[in-house]
């Protein structure tokens, strides 16, 4: 009897030590607060799209909206369908995400959402549509 109550103390030690390992080697997906959401305006994404070949602009609102006007170059990807590993989202890009304006929060959330790939660089424009027509910055419409 004392035998086998010895076995199962090394089996279930043997366990314990196995399922360590097993989650010592898997990573988490890191926390991402608002602290690490980069924000910026207009001026900033205007230099952007003028100074950087390497820029994906990412319109996360519904598709009407976009087809209705867009900022030049931005592709629509609505929040809910939005994903880090989205061949149209690559590491060598810088992403810029925006919404419809200010008090909108699409396009944050889409930043936290993209910032889980620890591997891209996200921006979230604040000002969205709303601010970027505002200041007479040029807009495109359908697809």
């Amino acid at each position: 009897m004392k035998r086998q109550s010895m076995n199962r103390s090394i089996v279930w030690g043997l366990l314990f030590i196995l399922c360590g390992s097993y989650i010592a080697g898997c990573e988490p997906k890191p926390k991402i607060t608002d602290k690490n959401v980069v924000v910026i305006d207009d001026v900033q994404v205007a230099e952007m799209i003028q100074n950087n070949d390497k820029l994906l602009i990412i319109d996360t609102r519904p598709d009407y909206k976009y087809r209705l006007g867009h900022l030049p170059g931005a592709v629509n990807i609505p929040l809910p369908e939005l994903e880090p590993d989205d061949s149209r989202i690559t590491p060598d890009k810088h992403i810029v995400v925006y919404g419809d304006g200010p008090r909108n929060t699409l396009s944050h959330a889409a930043a936290k959402k993209l910032l889980t790939s620890a591997k891209l660089v996200v921006y979230d424009f604040r000002g969205g549509y709303e601010l970027w027509t505002k200041n007479g910055r040029e807009t495109v419409s359908g697809y």
